[in-house]
């Protein structure tokens, strides 16, 4: 792992299709996901002495980030990066989950010499909550004052690790914007031309982050001399250390495609990256609803991927994933079983996707004893244990269990809301004290013990 920075360079723009975002307000957290699948997450984050201008600049680091997506696609058309989408109303690159985050220290601080900026931001976002390890976060830093560095963006070179290593960020500043021909990293004003250098060092950062390049021995053939985390054969290589390229239509993703994308060798590929989609596998949708007296239900393999109560889910999933759903119920409530769900595992619902699905968790009240009755019939001696439960039963997985003085009860009763055991004793037992129990069991487990201890009638 190691912090690679993108260079200033001259600044023109090309004009990629606008689009919206279509939040209709900022979020300082990471929202529910809609897509499966390790994802890149978006951050806008300003210092505490700046002004947050994410409604203002929203919609153009969706815009940069959609002609991004578009221009990978036509670099390579079985793939693009799986931006992390939240429900917020639209489709495609407007939904994108954009965090809003005020930081804790302000713009000195964060312009330390002692510290990379990065290592700086990291800190503060990952105590902010952002460390999911099935994701990786794309940082876009704004700050009022100008910049100490004339860097244009960093990242931790980590091809397998999200959560902390999973971090890249691209810096804006008023002296580092520049304008027409003057150098600058580019702007992130809504007025701005989008698509331009810094949608580049955006898209630069990003490789960076998914591992490029290795500095696997034998590697990348054409690593800089004395920098192995870029190429130098092409400078309209996006991953050149002064990118030439000012639009990023003008890039070119691994130019020969012999050092870190579709290449050939033993060294890490970036096409091979889990945090990429593959274009060429059908995507299903797996609908998930949190029934009554549940909290959420959440793919273990991916927290960030959890419903809550009250909102029915949908994500999207590439065909052939496994998804291992897990549910938790509310306060005053217990887990009792999975509708739709094609292999249960305990509680546990286990997927393989492989076409759209509706599964719904259902939650139930813990039982608990309304009233207990014992009656006795003397001819012939019978005992019956009659409990009132505060709701109903009788599920297939529900059964009822009776002992009474070592014996199994002859005959046992589970319906609605009624428990029953009714045993015929021999008359030895006549003016004797006994023990008994009233077990009810669902799936296998008790949920419900009563134990009674009675005098049997001379």
């Amino acid at each position: 792992m190691a912090l690679v920075a993108a260079a200033v360079c001259s600044v023109s723009f090309a004009a990629p299709v606008p689009v919206t975002w279509c939040g209709s307000a900022p979020s300082p957290t990471d929202r529910p996901d809609i897509v499966g699948g390790d994802q890149i997450h978006v951050i806008y984050a300003a210092p505490s002495d700046s002004p947050d201008r994410f409604m203002s600049v929203a919609s153009a680091i969706t815009t940069d980030l959609n002609a991004i997506n578009s221009w990978w696609k036509r670099q390579d058309p079985t793939r693009a990066p799986r931006f992390d989408y939240a429900a917020l109303g639209c489709t495609g690159l407007g939904s994108l989950d954009i965090s809003d985050v005020k930081l804790p220290h302000d713009t000195a601080f964060y312009n330390s010499t002692a510290t990379p900026r990065l290592a700086l931001l990291r800190a503060d976002l990952v105590a902010a909550g952002f460390a999911d390890p099935a994701k990786k976060y794309l940082v876009y830093y704004d700050q009022a004052q100008p910049s100490t560095s004339m860097e244009c963006g960093n990242a931790y070179v980590s091809a397998q690790s999200g959560g902390t290593s999973g971090y890249a960020s691209v810096y804006i500043a008023p002296n580092l914007e520049g304008s027409g021909g003057a150098r600058g990293c580019g702007s992130i004003e809504a007025s701005a031309p989008r698509g331009g250098f810094l949608a580049v060092v955006a898209a630069h950062e990003l490789v960076n982050e998914l591992g490029a390049l290795d500095t696997a021995t034998p590697g990348p053939p054409h690593r800089c001399a004395g920098d192995v985390f870029h190429p130098c054969d092409s400078n309209l290589d996006v991953l050149y250390p002064t990118p030439a390229a000012t639009t990023i239509d003008a890039a070119i993703l691994d130019f020969g495609h012999d050092d870190y994308y579709a290449h050939s060798g033993t060294w890490w590929d970036v096409q091979d990256s889990l945090w990429l989609r593959h274009l060429d596998v059908r995507e299903v949708k797996l609908h998930v609803a949190v029934g009554t007296g549940g909290a959420s239900v959440a793919a273990l393999d991916q927290p960030s991927v959890s419903c809550a109560a009250g909102v029915p889910c949908t994500w999207s999933w590439a065909t052939g994933s496994s998804v291992n759903l897990s549910a938790t119920a509310a306060t005053g409530y217990r887990f009792d079983h999975w509708t739709g769900c094609p292999s249960v595992n305990g509680s546990i619902c286990a997927v393989s996707v492989d076409q759209a699905l509706k599964i719904g968790a259902v939650f139930v009240r813990p039982l608990t004893i309304k009233s207990f009755h014992l009656s006795f019939v003397r001819t012939p001696l019978q005992l019956t244990a009659s409990i009132r439960l505060n709701r109903r039963v009788g599920g297939y997985a529900d059964s009822i269990g009776c002992r009474f003085a070592g014996k199994s009860a002859a005959n046992s009763i589970l319906h609605a809301d009624v428990a029953s055991c009714t045993w015929t004793l021999p008359s030895r037992y006549r003016g004797h004290r006994l023990n008994g129990k009233v077990e009810l069991d669902s799936k296998g487990a008790a949920v419900l013990t009563k134990s009674f201890h009675v005098v049997v009638p001379k």
